[in-house]
């Protein structure tokens, strides 16, 4: 009830905002950079648990589509990197980039055809040893593990899983992974051997149709917590794998749950990259103020999928940059 109210009047306010000769003008000038996980149908989502912030439906990935083809000129991470070095903006005009996180194999299903026929660029940042393999990242593994101890008279919401989820990223990761693994036991369960990221041929095809592709490390690990070898080689390898490869590359890092500190920053400088991008809400200027340290808007299906919810998120998010 509360929540239905609460989409009612973003949406109300919305349409009011999108009716204004304001509208978005505060982003003249500017680049907006969009944070997708995963593009999934609705039928796929009820068979399994997906966190609601980590998806948004190919349907409302197809409006944000024809919105922004309308509203922004779409670049390429690779022309948004090239423009910030050389200073070619015009003040009149809203930028957009269009990036994924971790190379979900529905990006290849569903959101690759939408961008290749809105003919628009995107880039996706790889956990490039997940790639091709039957991986599974551990929250993902927790949520499927988490809805097998569900029964009929103790049914937990999505809501609730996806807060044990978030509380999760705050304990250390062998800690976490050995509770997952004693819940793998406790219910007799293991998420089924099926692949869940794109293969390297799939990001080769996907190249040639102007998506590239970034570093999202070798393991997704969070780079706050790592001791400086291991950070050097999560940073190097991903980078490394990304090259050889032979996939659209462009050298830019995309840090794990957003966390980042002066230090891996430095060592993100030392290990190659251009640039690094953050989880931090805002859009970026013709100078950002550092580019290891850009900034994104989030977008998932539940508050954006209606153009005026859509409008609504950009500005709310954006105001203050």
């Amino acid at each position: 009830m509360i929540d239905g109210v609460k989409s009612a009047m973003r949406t109300i306010a919305g349409r009011l905002y999108g009716a204004s000769p304001y509208c978005l003008s505060h982003l003249r000038g500017k680049v907006l950079i969009l944070m997708y996980h995963r593009v999934i149908p609705r039928h796929e989502l009820e068979a399994s648990f997906v966190q609601p912030g980590m998806y948004v439906t190919p349907d409302t990935f197809e409006s944000h589509l024809k919105f922004l083809t309308a509203h922004f000129h779409i670049l390429s991470l690779g022309e948004a990197l090239a423009r910030w070095q050389h200073g070619t903006w015009e003040d009149s005009v809203r930028y957009c980039v269009i990036t994924f996180d971790d190379g979900w194999i529905d990006n290849y299903q569903y959101a690759y055809p939408l961008l290749r026929a809105h003919r628009a660029p995107a880039a996706i940042f790889l956990p490039t040893e997940f790639i091709g393999s039957n991986k599974w990242l551990w929250w993902d593994r927790l949520g499927y593990l988490l809805t097998r101890t569900r029964t009929a008279q103790t049914r937990s919401l999505p809501d609730d899983l996806d807060s044990v989820i978030e509380r999760a990223k705050r304990i250390p990761d062998e800690t976490r992974e050995a509770i997952i693994d004693d819940l793998a036991t406790l219910v007799d369960a293991h998420p089924p051997q099926m692949r869940r990221f794109i293969n390297w041929d799939e990001a080769r095809e996907m190249s040639t149709s102007n998506i590239s592709f970034g570093s999202h490390t070798a393991t997704h690990a969070i780079l706050t917590g790592l001791e400086p070898a291991a950070l050097e080689r999560e940073l190097r390898r991903s980078l490394e794998t990304l090259r050889a490869e032979g996939v659209n590359c462009t050298p830019v890092l995309c840090y794990p749950n957003g966390n980042h500190s002066s230090f891996v920053v430095r060592s993100a400088r030392a290990a190659g990259y251009s640039a690094a991008i953050t989880t931090t809400a805002g859009a970026e200027s013709a100078t950002p103020a550092d580019l290891f340290r850009l900034r994104r808007v989030g977008v998932h299906d539940d508050i954006t999928r209606s153009t005026p919810l859509f409008t609504f998120h950009l500005a709310r998010q954006t105001w203050s940059s």
